[in-house]
């Protein structure tokens, strides 16, 4: 049995603050998720920057039963997406990777692009045969009865094609390469067809020295991410046929930025005997936020059409929620959520995550693929293949204002009343949602914003 190394996921969320948008016309993006995890929000709805909460409760009313019927007939429309039809299969894996990740690290930070990686093993599954092949389908979260192959591999195309658009104020950039051993031979209809539906590149790579490929390697991610995950491989196996990665780089900007004046110094709960001292930045605005018997939360929105969830658990729920963490959770959540002034209280972190998906995705069901009855004959015909290794890695930075400076604030009109302050200085979950896609780009959990 020759060894198939799978490296994959190199991954940069880098959540940065600024804003250019005084008098501009932009998207509502105040909802999260909908049940049936067909998210209106890419419905290009444009409002003013300073709608009234009226406006704000009647469009919500369009995601109603019995709504708006030109809502509805344009949300009809968008079903017909190639990447709106693998959305509930991808929302499905998001939180059953999430939850999986979770009780495996129950007490660290985490972070990972749940997109990323269903997208990695959606582009393996080309190279799959049999049982092995349908394990990874499945694995991901799509039911084979209910789509078919083709219009996966045609949804992840166009999620793909939305992610990397280069009109987006939202600046997303992703893909996949193979770095392929010199000694073996790569199915031609392998390569055109990662090449057609994922914008894959096939490297030439002397596994034989294994400190070349780890620098080759390591430096094709470096470029990719600009920078931001140098390192992703401590060592390279001298009987790798080849090395599959993925990457995702992202970089966004609140449409609301944080101002650096107002960030202070304060303390962060780590849980009850550890508290470190973090920067917190602070601001006063209006948002959608909820506050139940678990959690409280607030909806974040970003420049692009894209939204940030970040949960704080009511004390003694994390573990709870995170157990239960679904699409009928948030929905629950959802509904009981409204726009709102508040002072939001967030701190100022990097951190890193590093997953071993061969431990993680084994307990999803996919197994065979890591084992001696792998069957990826569709890659190469010279050698029997099995994964030997499956790597995440994400890095997530969250400041004021990121690497561009914040242009002119538009102002908000804030009622005179003292607002409920947010304080998110205990662990937290945040999910980051991107409503082109309809897809969770980012999920994570900050226990320690230092580590």
């Amino acid at each position: 049995m020759r060894v198939l190394l799978f490296l994959g996921v190199a991954l940069l969320l880098t959540l940065a603050f600024a804003d250019h948008h005084k008098g501009k016309r932009k998207h509502d993006k105040d909802d999260h998720y909908d049940k049936d995890d067909h998210d209106h929000k890419d419905d290009h709805d444009h409002k003013d920057d300073h709608d009234h909460k009226e406006d704000h409760d009647h469009k919500d009313g369009h995601h109603k039963k019995g709504g708006h019927h030109g809502k509805k007939h344009h949300h009809h429309h968008n079903e017909s997406l190639p990447c709106h039809k693998i959305a509930p299969y991808n929302s499905k894996f998001s939180f059953d990777l999430y939850r999986q990740v979770a009780l495996d690290h129950p007490y660290e930070n985490i972070v990972f692009s749940p997109v990323s990686i269903s997208t990695a093993f959606a582009f393996l599954s080309l190279g799959a045969k049999a049982h092995t092949k349908s394990q990874i389908i499945e694995g991901i979260g799509f039911n084979t009865s209910e789509i078919s192959d083709e219009e996966i591999h045609e949804g992840f195309h166009h999620l793909l094609h939305l992610l990397n658009h280069a009109d987006r104020e939202l600046q997303l950039s992703g893909g996949n390469a193979l770095f392929i051993s010199q000694e073996h031979k790569t199915l031609q209809e392998f390569l055109d067809n990662a090449k057609k539906l994922y914008h894959s590149e096939a490297l030439s790579t002397d596994f034989n020295n294994s400190e070349e490929a780890k620098k080759q390697i390591n430096s094709y991610v470096d470029k990719k991410t600009h920078g931001k995950i140098a390192e992703l491989l401590d060592s390279v196996d001298q009987d790798a046929i080849f090395v599959l990665i993925n990457y995702i780089y992202f970089r966004g900007k609140w449409e609301k930025p944080f101002e650096e004046e107002w960030t202070k110094e304060g303390d962060f709960h780590v849980n009850e005997n550890i508290t470190v001292k973090v920067p917190f930045m602070s601001r006063t605005g209006m948002y959608k936020v909820a506050f139940t018997e678990e959690a409280t939360m607030v909806a974040i929105p970003y420049k692009g059409d894209a939204n940030a969830l970040f949960i704080l658990p009511n004390e003694g729920k994390l573990s709870e929620i995170e157990q239960n963490f679904n699409k009928d959770l948030i929905f629950k959540w959802k509904k009981s959520m409204n726009r709102r002034l508040v002072e939001l209280i967030l701190p100022k972190f990097s951190i890193s995550g590093t997953l071993n998906l061969k431990q993680t995705l084994n307990k999803l069901g996919v197994v065979d693929g890591f084992s001696d009855s792998a069957d990826l004959s569709g890659i190469t015909a010279e050698a029997k293949l099995k994964i030997s290794q499956a790597v995440h890695k994400a890095v997530l930075s969250v400041d004021e204002k990121g690497t561009e400076a914040a242009g002119t604030t538009a102002l908000e009109a804030i009622p005179m009343m003292l607002p409920p302050q947010v304080h998110f200085n205990q662990p937290f979950i945040l999910t980051l949602y991107d409503y082109k896609t309809r897809s969770v780009v980012l999920a994570g959990r900050v226990v320690n914003p230092l580590t």
